[in-house]
């Protein structure tokens, strides 16, 4: 049997807000230099290669979360009195400077074309995995985040992925207009 193609109606808005922010991202990216994929603006800050790594690791990880909470992994926990939940009314990143869960820290700085090409694969199984949803609510569909304890319904999901891609376009923007940035 095929896989649905067609996304639930209520994941349409954050679907398409995700398609945005990745094309303004891809804009940000595809006329930065080599030595500027590599420029680190201080000591111990990421270079842009490394931040799209991290980028390429979170939608890896989102998208699995996304799988989990479908096939209903987190069927039986309840969201905890007084924690925090986190919908696709999602209107911006949820934390502030954070470090990176160890699964996410950049590995290594590979060539542009080759992060965006994993980049544009990992965007398209999570968009195959959203498609998988064929309940009646997503809101309904709710899990911690491994590495905060903070909870998201489906849609939340989608929506901390996308503020999430945006924080580091920002970031990424910074960066090529730091000083020093190679020319």
């Amino acid at each position: 049997m095929q896989a649905p193609t067609e996304l639930h109606p209520a994941l349409w808005a954050a679907w398409d807000f995700a398609e945005t922010v990745r094309g303004e991202l891809l804009q940000a990216i595809r006329p930065v230099t080599p030595v500027q994929w590599t420029f680190r603006p201080a000591a111990g800050a990421w270079c842009i290669g490394e931040v799209m790594d991290h980028l390429l690791r979170a939608e890896i990880g989102t998208s699995k979360m996304v799988r989990k909470l479908i096939r209903g992994d987190y069927a039986a926990q309840a969201v905890p009195n007084g924690a925090t939940l986190h919908t696709m009314d999602l209107d911006r990143y949820p934390y502030g400077r954070l470090d990176a869960p160890r699964d996410l820290i950049p590995a290594s700085v590979r060539e542009r074309v080759e992060v965006e090409q994993e980049l544009d694969s990992a965007h398209r199984r999570f968009r195959s995995e959203l498609a998988k949803f064929q309940g009646a609510d997503p809101e309904a569909l709710r899990s911690p985040d491994p590495a905060t304890g903070v909870w998201y319904t489906l849609g939340g999901w989608v929506k901390l992925q996308v503020w999430h891609e945006a924080h580091h376009l920002a970031q990424i923007r910074g960066i090529l207009v730091s000083p020093g940035v190679p020319r």
